[in-house]
């Protein structure tokens, strides 16, 4: 009996669960911030301890920077519950969330940059529906503002134009 708990309490002290994120990107080499703590450079390996949301940031030189969030979702054997069956079984569990990014070159050809710019505004002042764009802008901001619904909270006077507030 003494040999059987022994070997039970070595097998239990062998168990774990090993959580970890592997992040990627292309191409290689971008260096990752995971929670504003720089983690390394792509592709790397980082254990976590809880699931949930987080934020990445990879950045590489010639390529724009990324920002946004993680997902690491928990598989189905480590929710509440079933991951205290998991902690204890002589086994080693390993929880693996990927996350791969793809990264878009800068364009650092500032002619070509400035090239595009020009060409763009001349598209923009030479098209005939500008003149429709400006007629429609100025009729908004001239338009009377619609009465409010009776059920609805009246609108502070602040927030209405200089023409309709009501005099003091």
């Amino acid at each position: 009996m003494r040999l059987l708990t022994c070997i039970l309490a070595l097998g239990l002290m062998s168990a774990c669960v090993r959580r970890t994120i592997e992040i990627t990107s292309e191409p290689e080499g971008a260096l990752v911030w995971l929670n504003d703590r720089e983690v390394g450079r792509t592709p790397c390996s980082i254990e976590f301890t809880y699931y949930g949301r987080y934020d990445v940031r990879l950045r590489r030189d010639g390529f724009e920077p990324i920002s946004g969030f993680g997902d690491a979702d928990e598989p189905a054997w480590d929710f509440v519950g079933a991951d205290l069956i998991a902690e204890v079984i002589p086994a080693k569990l390993t929880s693996r969330v990927k996350w791969h990014f793809t990264m878009i070159p800068t364009d650092s050809d500032e002619a070509a940059v400035l090239e595009r710019a020009k060409n763009l505004r001349t598209r923009l002042f030479e098209a005939p529906e500008m003149e429709t764009a400006e007629a429609a802008v100025t009729q908004m901001q001239n338009a009377p503002v619609p009465p409010a619904p009776k059920n609805v909270l009246p609108v502070p006077s602040s927030v209405l134009p200089v023409s309709e507030r009501p005099k003091d």
